[in-house]
This record gives structure tokens, sequence and C-alpha cells, in this order.
């Protein structure tokens, strides 16, 4: 009895510290604007490259897959910041109509000022962070295939709005790239006078170099978010 009287008086005078339930986030990453219009030049150093209207000519990608090397959730929650990051994720089809997911977990509570970043590793190996396969068509409407290897540390972000992580739910978010801004700046004139190896046009840290550093420096504009949906646990 005496030893249940203590007990209860712990819990009543807030002896105990308090343990934070807590939920599952679940992120992934798709792409969009598999094709893009090219207009013919850009002298405006506006950007070139749309998803609509008539172009001299366009690329289609066909093939996306990503390696990725984590997913970091930056917020604040009760005034500090948070920034938790992901596992990484291997062989991702950007076109896959279930992304792959990776998680989180984070403590209950309402966060904001959000930001969902997908980050990718320079390698030194043959699995490259991102490997873009298409065509390339001309305004003439030849074909030549296309290749775009990434190979160095870029970021997609993504702002989010206000969430309340409740402990009942899980969420996912996913983050969407869409392949058009990571053509902007450049025109069918760039791409057509650009350099081929054995037939295809690969624009990579060695070969084409001015577009690659182009497309390189766009992909911190290139993400969108998809919105955060709740799951019963």
């Amino acid at each position: 009895m005496i030893a249940a009287a203590m007990l209860a008086s712990c819990k009543k005078g807030g002896s105990y510290s308090t343990v934070l339930s807590s939920a599952q986030l679940s992120m992934g990453v798709n792409a969009d604007n598999a094709a893009t219009s090219l207009a013919t030049t850009n002298n405006t150093g506006t950007p070139a490259a749309s998803s609509t209207g008539s172009a001299a000519s366009s690329i289609n990608f066909t093939s996306a897959i990503a390696n990725i090397s984590g997913f970091k959730f930056e917020a604040t929650r009760k005034g500090l910041q948070i920034d938790v990051r992901s596992n990484n994720l291997s062989t991702v089809d950007l076109f896959a109509i279930n992304p792959s997911m990776t998680g989180i977990t984070l403590d209950t509570g309402t966060y904001t000022e959000i930001e969902i970043r997908v980050e990718f590793s320079k390698s030194s190996t043959s699995t490259l962070p991102l490997v873009l396969k298409g065509t390339f068509t001309t305004s003439t409407g030849t074909a030549i295939p296309i290749e775009f290897d990434l190979n160095d540390n870029a970021e997609v972000s993504a702002a989010a709005h206000d969430v309340v992580v409740d402990g009942k739910t899980n969420l996912t978010s996913i983050v969407t790239m869409h392949l058009g801004k990571l053509l902007a700046g450049i025109s069918s004139a760039d791409i057509a006078a650009a350099t081929q190896t054995n037939g295809t046009i690969i624009i990579s840290s060695t070969s084409n170099q001015s577009i690659y550093n182009r497309v390189l420096s766009n992909f911190s504009s290139c993400g969108d978010w998809d919105g955060f949906e709740h799951h019963d646990r």
C-alpha cells in the first residue's frame, strides 16, 4: 500500500519525465515533365525550356534512375531548429507509380518553417547519383539519344506547410523534381551543337560541360512538395 501511494504521488507530482510519443514520416521523390519543349535560342536570359507551347525541338526522358544519399527534414518545433536525416535510397525509379520511400521518426508536436531536402552525393564508383536517358528530337524530326549523368554533390529542396505530428497517425511526403526546370536556360541550339559520343549526346562533368553546369545549377530550384498525408497507425 505504501509503495502504491508513493507511485501515485510521483505521477501526480510530475516527478517522472514525460516521454513524447512519436510518428513515422516516410519520404520519397519522383519526377515529372518527362517531355519538355526547348526554345530555339535563349537570348533574353530567361529560361529557355518550357513544357508547353510550340518549340523547335524537344527532349523526352524515358528513364530516370537515382541513387539518393539521404533526405533531410528541417523544421522548427517549440522554437528549436530540428534537423533529421534519413537513410539513403538506391536505384530509385523516379517515374515509378509508387515511389520508393525512406523514413524518419518525429516527436509529437507542431512543426513549422519546414524544408525537405533530397541529397545527392558525388560517387567514386560507376553507380552515379542520377542518370536521365531519353531522346532529343530536332526541329526536322531527327531523334538523337541523350543522356544526363550527374556525378556531383547536389540538392533538391522543397518548402512544406506546417504539420501537426499527433502520435496517432504516420505521415508520408513526396518531393517532385520538375525535369523541365532542370533544363531552364538551355535551348535547342545548345543541345543541337553538343558533342556526340557514339551517336549519343552525353551531358556529364566530362562531356558537354557547359550544358552540364547549367543543369547542375538548376537542381536547387527544380523541387516541389506534394503535401503531407496522414495514415492510421
